[in-house]
C-alpha cells in the first residue's frame, strides 16, 4: 500500500472518532506529557490542533502557567515554517492554510527547542512518523542534531500502522498515545 493510501486510511480512522472521544483521548495524552515535564525550564515547541488531530490545548494552558516557554508553528510557504512564541491565548490567530498560530513576532530556531511535540497521520513501533505529506517537520529538523530537540509524536492508538520510511523521514524519540508512552 502506498504512503498516500495509508495516510488516507489512517486519517479516515482518526476522523471517525467522535468529538467527545477525541477530547477525552487528547486530555489523556496531555496528562502523560505533563507528567514527563521536568522542573527545569524548557523551550517547548508544540502545535495548534487542526481538524481531528490530537488537541493539546489543556497541556498548552499548563505550560503557559509555568516557567516553560511555548512555541507553535507559523507556516511561511508551501515548504517552510518557523516556531513562534506563544505567551497567552490572546496571541492566537489564523495563519496560512487556516492553521492557527501565534501573532507574536518572536521566534526560535528548531535546534534551540528542548522538546518538539508533533502531530502525525500515523506512526510505527520503530518511531517513524507518517505526516501529512508536506514535509514541513522533516525539512525543519534535517539540520538539527539528534535529539535536539527531543522529537515527541502524539497520536491516538488507532493511528498505529506498518510502513517503510523514506530516507529523509525523521523518527520520533518518544511516541505518546492515550495509553501512555510507546517509545521513550
Amino acid at each position: 500500500m502506498s504512503k498516500e493510501m495509508l495516510r488516507d486510511q489512517l486519517l479516515e480512522r482518526r476522523n471517525r472518532l467522535s468529538n467527545e472521544t477525541r477530547r477525552e483521548l487528547s486530555l489523556s495524552i496531555s496528562e502523560h506529557l505533563l507528567s514527563a515535564l521536568p522542573t527545569d525550564t524548557l523551550q517547548i515547541g508544540s502545535y495548534m490542533a487542526f481538524g481531528s488531530e490530537v488537541d493539546l490545548q489543556w497541556l498548552h494552558h499548563q505550560i503557559l502557567a509555568s516557567a516553560h516557554r511555548l512555541y507553535v508553528p507559523r507556516i511561511l510557504s508551501k515548504t517552510t515554517m518557523e516556531m513562534a512564541a506563544l505567551d497567552h491565548q490572546e496571541q492566537v490567530t489564523e495563519g496560512a492554510f487556516g492553521i492557527v498560530t501565534s501573532s507574536k513576532e518572536e521566534t526560535i530556531d528548531f535546534g534551540a527547542l528542548d522538546w518538539l511535540i508533533m502531530p502525525c497521520s500515523g506512526f510505527d513501533q520503530r518511531g517513524y512518523r507518517l505526516g501529512m505529506g508536506g514535509g514541513f517537520y522533516d525539512r525543519a529538523l534535517e539540520h538539527c542534531e539528534p535529539h535536539a530537540p527531543l522529537r515527541i509524536g502524539v497520536a491516538f492508538t488507532a493511528q498505529e500502522a506498518s510502513f517503510e520510511p523514506d530516507p529523509w523521514d525523521q523518527a520520533f524519540d518518544w511516541i505518546v498515545t492515550e495509553d501512555g508512552f510507546i517509545r521513550r
